[in-house]
């Protein structure tokens, strides 16, 4: 029996109810990733479905004290949050049978919006962190006044980018949310920005705590690099001059 592209296989009873869809994958950068398996440990929410395909690296993961599947669907008690993670990069060749199979299921769950989250990736560090939209005109004047910035000009790739595309003309709202972020070490300050803006922009409650002493800590760190640094650079100027052997 030749393998199926790609299906969404229900594991559990869920309920939902016209929800916001949060969505995040390894792409360019982990940021999509790491944002949305915070939401889902601060939020407690339950997987009831995963993706299985041809396409996707046939691994499991060990998350929770259980075995799982890499691309998984969760969803909270009320039905009123899902969000979709994949621990994992997708192969481009599956990127429209996966894209496709996933926004039929959207459909079916009546989503109010589709949100992907993607990082914009970025060498070092960076202490500021803007956010940008690519959206309908609605949804980024609505954003503006959360401090979202209009993205203007973007090319989203891999399955955010194959989402977005598939969503277009059907009656679904999609958008990706972006920010930089480092390529280089673990960045939870663009974790922090996102979820700042989803808290606000859709009142999600999502604690920040672990996230805002994770940033506090790595900027420590950074200024206690550059501190040293910045001495070292002053001992090098202050460093006499060798007197020659011939006076």
């Amino acid at each position: 029996m030749e393998p199926i592209d790609a299906q969404v296989v229900e594991i559990d009873k869920y309920q939902a109810k016209n929800p916001l869809v949060i969505l995040g994958f390894v792409e360019m950068t982990t940021l999509g990733l790491l944002t949305t398996s915070y939401i889902i440990e601060q939020k407690g929410l339950h997987q009831v479905a995963q993706v299985k395909s041809i396409h996707i690296p046939p691994v499991a993961v060990f998350i929770g004290g259980k075995l799982r599947s890499p691309f998984r669907i969760y969803i909270d008690k009320e039905g009123k949050l899902v969000v979709i993670t994949c621990d994992v990069p997708v192969d481009d060749e599956g990127l429209y049978e996966i894209s496709s199979v996933l926004l039929k299921w959207l459909e079916s769950i009546s989503p109010r919006e589709i949100v992907i989250i993607d990082g914009i990736p970025v060498k070092g560090y960076l202490e500021n962190r803007d956010v940008y939209a690519a959206a309908p005109a609605g949804i980024l004047e609505r954003l503006s006044k959360f401090g979202v910035k209009n993205a203007e000009s973007a090319i989203i790739s891999g399955l955010g980018g194959a989402l977005i595309n598939e969503s277009l003309g059907k009656k679904i709202d999609a958008l990706t949310l972006m920010t930089p972020s480092s390529l280089d070490i673990p960045d939870p300050q663009a974790v922090l920005s996102i979820v700042d803006v989803l808290n606000k922009a859709y009142s999600l409650n999502i604690g920040t705590t672990v996230l805002e002493e994770s940033v506090k800590k790595l900027q420590e760190q950074a200024k206690a690099v550059i501190d040293q640094y910045n001495e070292i650079q002053k001992g090098k100027t202050q460093k006499p001059a060798e007197q020659s052997i011939y006076g």
